[in-house]
């Protein structure tokens, strides 16, 4: 293996926890917790799901999921209602808050990747958006799974 493909799993894991450092730094400074990020950006494509569609959309437990949405809806970012025909589940719904709320996150999301590609032209931005999707797509293929 060359120094150039070397590690490429290592570099890849650094990159993202530095991104993750500076979304959650932002996060906090937006005045959300960690979790709620990815739970708000879920509910703007899918509003009124239910909560088991938001553990499995965003790849979170069931106890998780409840923990978080408990604090969401305390801080009126969403609300919840019962779902028509069941008594037992419920239907999640942003608030207005909680949609300013994901406007933040895709802004500090945009603002994080302006940052860790400013050295990049608009042609290695294109390529390395390109190579990553590969990688993915390589290793959905060795864990026998659909990306």
């Amino acid at each position: 293996m060359s120094e150039e493909t070397h590690n490429v799993n290592w570099r890849l894991m650094i990159a993202f926890n530095q991104s993750n450092r500076a979304i959650n730094r932002r996060t906090r400074a937006a005045g959300l917790t960690p979790g709620q990020p990815k739970i708000l950006q879920y509910l703007t494509g899918d509003d009124g799901c239910t909560q088991k569609a938001i553990g499995d959309g965003c790849a979170i437990d069931k106890s998780t999921v409840t923990g978080l949405l408990a604090r969401m809806e305390a801080d009126g970012l969403i609300r919840r209602e019962p779902c028509a025909g069941s008594r037992r589940e419920l239907r999640v719904f942003l608030t207005d808050a909680g949609r300013e709320g994901a406007r933040r996150v895709l802004a500090n999301s945009d603002d994080v990747d302006e940052v860790a590609l400013a050295d990049l032209s608009a042609a290695e931005r294109a390529e390395l958006a390109d190579m990553l999707d590969r990688l993915a797509q390589n290793l959905a293929r060795d864990n026998g799974a659909a990306r």
